[in-house]
């Protein structure tokens, strides 16, 4: 495994001096979750916040930004799903002025810091920030500390579908990255070959000769391995 086991990613959130103002209130019925957050799994589930809110308040505020009149939520949305359930008016909030980009990397750098998200979420973090906007694997490895070799293992768990990941934590097996895999294996009907990429560079590039096909072959060639190179993730 070569995930850090130090996560060496700025806290992003408290680094930014929205942070050290005093918060707002904001009306709940001004506030909307994020639909890009990362977290996809138990975004819903308040059953360990309801007490404490109940009985303490809220202690941290959220974290929100403006967006077309109304706030999203960039960190805390089971806190306000919580006030939401308790039926509170208002919510403590601190109005960030990062933009949408920024925003997004600050909540997944929180929640994975915090281990709020599980390796499969993560991978569609990693998945959603390179194919969306264009981060390279060293960009993404240095916003989450990992090794870029880790980035990319999740890249890869993230081609599993939501249904086959709820089916396997429904199952009581945890949502570990070896587990991930081996379910990725089984869906993709393959054998025992490692998923991750492997830094070794025998296993790093395989050369072929096509001098001795045709125009046709080659092309009928080119075709299934750009059709391979797609299934499996490989963008080189």
């Amino acid at each position: 495994m070569s995930k850090k086991t130090e996560f060496q990613a700025l806290d992003l959130i408290s680094a930014y001096s929205e942070k050290k103002k005093s918060p707002s209130h904001l009306e709940l019925n001004q506030i909307f979750p994020n639909p890009t957050q990362p977290r996809l799994i138990g975004r819903e589930d308040t059953s360990d916040l309801l007490p404490s809110m109940e009985r303490l308040g809220l202690i941290e505020p959220i974290l929100v930004r403006k967006d077309k009149g109304k706030y999203l939520i960039v960190a805390g949305e089971r806190r306000y799903r919580a006030a939401l359930k308790l039926g509170w008016k208002e919510i403590p909030a601190i109005v960030t002025e990062a933009n949408e980009d920024v925003c997004y990397e600050m909540s997944l750098a929180e929640n994975e810091k915090r281990k709020n998200l599980n390796p499969w979420e993560v991978g569609k973090a990693i998945q959603y920030l390179r194919k969306e906007k264009k981060k390279s694997a060293d960009e993404v490895s240095i916003l989450l500390g990992y090794s870029e070799r880790y980035v990319k293992q999740l890249s890869s768990i993230a081609r599993l579908d939501q249904k086959s990941v709820m089916e396997l934590m429904i199952s009581g097996k945890p949502l570990s990255v070896k587990n991930l895999e081996d379910l990725l294996k089984r869906k993709e009907n393959r054998g025992g070959e490692i998923i991750s990429p492997r830094v070794t560079s025998s296993q790093n590039k395989v050369s072929i000769n096509l001098g001795k096909l045709n125009g046709k072959l080659r092309d009928s060639f080119l075709k299934e391995l750009n059709s391979l190179k797609k299934k499996y993730g490989i963008n080189e």
